[in-house]
């Protein structure tokens, strides 16, 4: 009986974490629009490795992760971050992220050509309390799996 309890939840947990998600999330590698660039730093020092920075508000980290390599940031002059986008390992042991592991593609704007393979899922996500309008971005050239992830403030 407990075997087969313990199958149950095997089977349900791992149906779970295949269900594409209803609507983008609001962080990539637990980073967020709502960080000041303080703490973001703290994050990035966390997860990987400073190599330069492009343009004067702009990072490009070196990340430890099973699915992306580097990580870009943008921010404000007060501070504050502007954009974030992941940028997908190409190595053959990479986790590959589906499009579809993102939100759900029926309910994304396709911006890109697919005649051409330029996929670009965009998702739009209203303010909320403490956050501000956001639009969610995954692109590539796969048809399946992205090659960078992207959240960034919409300027009213």
């Amino acid at each position: 009986m407990i075997q087969r309890l313990g199958l149950v939840i095997m089977i349900l947990a791992a149906f779970a974490t295949s269900l594409p998600a209803a609507e983008p999330g609001r962080e990539i590698l637990g980073l967020s629009l709502n960080m000041t660039k303080e703490a973001a730093q703290i994050r990035l020092q966390e997860i990987g490795t400073f190599e330069r920075n492009e343009r004067k508000q702009q990072e490009i980290w070196k990340v430890r992760d099973e699915s992306f390599s580097h990580v870009i940031v943008g921010f404000d002059k007060e501070g504050q971050m502007r954009f974030i986008t992941a940028v997908a390992r190409e190595d053959e042991e990479a986790k590959r992220v589906p499009y579809a592991n993102i939100a759900d593609l029926k309910k994304a704007r396709q911006a890109g050509d697919l005649a051409i393979n330029n996929f670009h899922y965009q998702w739009e996500i209203p303010a909320g309390k403490d956050f501000p309008a956001l639009q969610v971005s995954a692109r590539g050239r796969d048809p399946e799996f992205l090659t960078t992830l992207s959240i960034k403030r919409v300027l009213e």
